[in-house]
């Protein structure tokens, strides 16, 4: 599941329409309606395409609708934006974890430990992968 607390960083430096249509956005998430969802979060990218939030709500739409591969792709392309969310690096470790992507999820399980706040992410996301 998401932590919607930790995608706000991000999501605080778009204007006003855009968060509006944000919040709109993560309710249809919550409600299921993911591919309208996805509509949304692509025009979202279109005029943000630096916004980790956005790419990691794409991916997580994307992972619900059994689109495993667009999820890689954008749990990537919100893994490579420039801001130091360190949630950006659990999400995609746990995207690669779910699409098969064992040595990035390995990867960011080494980022994690080193990230402020994010040890016992990382360590839940270490035990997952030994199960696997």
């Amino acid at each position: 599941d998401l932590n919607y607390e930790r995608l706000s960083g991000p999501l605080d430096g778009l204007g006003q329409p855009d968060r509006d249509t944000v919040r709109d956005t993560v309710q249809l998430i919550k409600n299921g309606e993911h591919t309208l969802a996805l509509a949304r979060l692509s025009s979202l990218n279109q005029r943000n395409p630096e916004n980790s939030s956005l790419r990691i709500l794409t991916s997580y739409a994307l992972l619900e609708v059994g689109n495993l591969v667009g999820a890689f792709e954008e749990a990537e392309k919100a893994h490579a934006t420039p801001d130091r969310n360190g949630y950006k690096c659990w999400f995609l470790g746990k995207v690669a974890l779910v699409t098969g992507h064992t040595a990035v999820c390995e990867r960011e399980i080494r980022h994690l430990k080193r990230a402020p706040g994010m040890v016992a992410e990382a360590q839940q996301l270490e035990q997952e992968l030994r199960k696997n």
